[in-house]
């Protein structure tokens, strides 16, 4: 079998791929989750009818031998597998579209179950609409628990909201999730996601923001449908995660010092007017307190920068 080298690595290059013929390249970056990745890749092989042809790129960001013994069982569809040194999820998405055939990318986090129509449903919207990104409908993962907390974090709350968004219309450039996220792939060739966010946070909206200045177009895709599963069961295991948020905001004010308002300013104000609600008795308290401790978690992550991470 022959190979090809990516900056001093041989990746590993079914014959199959090698000709052509794949429609869609879905990327799949992964730092150290084996049995959740080995999920992610069985519900990529039980894809329905109609599913175009497709191959999965894997990026291990950082070496680990649990994944790559993983990667070795025998998968229906051709497998691509890199590796880099561990530089986060940006740099692996980079990666993965420099190494992946396809036209189309898609976008899936390494623990979540694509559901069997997910991939059809991005293919087909990009054959209709041409040369624009499909952002498709995340939700928890309904065969692990789903506690209160993930309720009110997800499908529409801080961590994914989409109740904001307009079933197949153009959505804000902040809603670039890519967790289920399809793009044409010379988009990330012209225009690559931002390799100094070292962590998965505000990375995606910063690269949505410069998307959005050329133009480029991304729809909402709720027939697409990945399964989540990431359990939190209280504010207390999403507070990391928030200050990550908050020192992502703090890098994307440095690159476009004109979003200071929505990504510093705004949630100052927001956290100041929540803290004065937790004063006043009323319904919903405990989720006024979620609230209040993301958003203080946030702002932490704001000021301390990658050291609150």
């Amino acid at each position: 079998m022959g190979g090809r080298k990516i900056r001093g690595q041989k990746l590993k290059v079914m014959p199959e791929v090698a000709k052509g013929g794949v429609e869609l390249s879905v990327v799949i970056p992964t730092a150290g989750r084996a049995a959740k990745l080995a999920s992610t890749l069985q519900a990529l092989g039980e894809m329905a009818e109609g599913t175009p042809p497709f191959e999965v790129v894997v990026v291990l960001d950082g070496e680990d031998p649990a994944t790559r013994e993983a990667l070795k069982r025998p998968w229906p569809f051709p497998l691509v597998v890199v590796a880099q040194p561990r530089r986060g999820a940006a740099a692996a998405r980079n990666l993965g579209c420099r190494v992946a055939h396809a036209p189309t990318v898609l976008f899936v986090n390494d623990d979540t179950r694509p559901h069997p129509a997910c991939l059809r449903a991005h293919w087909e919207a990009h054959v209709k609409f041409g040369p624009a990104g499909a952002l498709g409908f995340t939700v928890w993962d309904p065969e692990a628990p789903v506690t209160p907390y993930m309720r009110w974090l997800a499908p529409a709350g801080h961590q994914f909201n989409f109740s904001r968004l307009k079933p197949y219309e153009v959505i804000p450039w902040d809603a670039c999730w890519t967790t289920n996220l399809s793009v044409p792939r010379s988009w990330v060739l012209d225009e690559p996601l931002d390799e100094g966010f070292p962590g998965a946070a505000a990375e995606d909206s910063e690269w949505g923001y410069r998307l959005w200045r050329r133009g480029w177009k991304i729809l909402y895709l709720p027939d697409a449908v990945c399964f989540h599963d990431h359990p939190y069961t209280g504010p207390k295991d999403f507070r990391s995660r928030a200050r990550m948020a908050g020192a992502g905001a703090r890098l994307v004010v440095r690159r476009h010092p004109e979003l200071v308002w929505i990504f510093m300013v705004k949630p100052l104000l927001a956290c100041a007017a929540r803290a004065l609600t937790l004063l006043l008795p009323a319904k919903s308290y405990r989720q006024k307190l979620w609230d209040f401790d993301f958003r203080w978690n946030y702002l932490v992550g704001v000021v301390r920068g990658r050291k609150a991470a």
